[in-house]
């Protein structure tokens, strides 16, 4: 009696083996191994099956230096609300006041220059040449003026809208380069709210659609309507995003509050 027994190892085709030691024919190779595949991920629920909403600001900016500089003035802390027009940042700014009134004194010396040469125009003692350099100079000057004013204009940052603090990367007296980031700011008035729905939901959800969102951090419920849909299904997980409004007061809620939204059944 023979006793067969299989070796596979890694890289190397299974053979059957005598008690003697010798080797018969291989064994068959095993079939293709089958790849699972994850099933697609479905729309974020929650423990009750409702569909995830967050609140988020239509309106929000992050403020960035306009310059380098040092900061003289940052009167603004997280939280804090502003209105549009508020200073939210000012630098120190003597060398381009400096800069400003020089330009403005050498537009002044060229006006009077051009005011002579007009003169001179009227009693025919003129020169054409003449005339037109100071009337060029005029212009040069004008232009060094705009450009100085709004070098000295960038040494104050006014608060686009009305609005709320949302975080704050800078600190009064402190030197930043250009571009850097000072304040995180949003319309804390202009809310809407962000859901992920299956995509099958199209055939019937549409801008004007009411559902009603459960906030957790309030513990309220509040109606609300759908007011546009993303552009594009996530082809994967057939779903889509969609917007909707609060229709009603929003005293005391914040971007980044979540809950459910629950949609009148079908």
């Amino acid at each position: 009696m023979r006793i067969l027994f299989a070796a596979a190892l890694l890289g190397i085709g299974a053979h059957a083996y005598a008690a003697d030691g010798t080797r018969s024919a291989a064994l068959p190779e095993p079939g293709p191994t089958l790849q699972a595949f994850a099933a697609p991920p479905a729309p974020e629920r929650d423990e009750f099956g409702g569909i995830s909403v967050q609140v988020v600001a239509t309106v929000s900016s992050q403020i960035g230096a306009p310059m380098g500089g040092r900061l003289v003035q940052f009167p603004f802390n997280d939280g804090d609300s502003f209105k549009a027009g508020d200073v939210l940042a000012r630098f120190w700014c003597d060398q381009q006041d400096a800069q400003l009134a020089r330009a403005k004194s050498e537009l002044q010396k060229r006006r009077s220059i051009l005011d002579t040469n007009q003169r001179l125009r009227q009693l025919g003692t003129w020169s054409q040449v003449e005339f037109q350099t100071a009337a060029a100079e005029v212009s040069t000057a004008t232009a060094d003026v705009a450009l100085a004013q709004a070098n000295v204009d960038a040494c104050t940052v006014k608060a686009p809208f009305s609005g709320r603090v949302a975080g704050v990367s800078a600190h009064n007296f402190q030197f930043v380069v250009p571009g850097a980031p000072l304040l995180d700011i949003l319309n804390d008035r202009e809310l809407q709210l962000e859901l992920v729905v299956p995509s099958p939901w199209l055939a019937w959800l549409a801008p004007g659609a009411p559902f009603s969102v459960h906030l957790s951090e309030t513990g309220r419920d509040y109606p609300a309507e759908i007011v546009r849909t993303s552009g594009r299904v996530e082809p994967v997980s057939r779903t889509i995003k969609v917007y909707g409004v609060l229709r009603g007061p929003i005293d005391g809620l914040l971007p980044g509050m979540s809950g459910t939204a629950a949609f009148p059944p079908r």
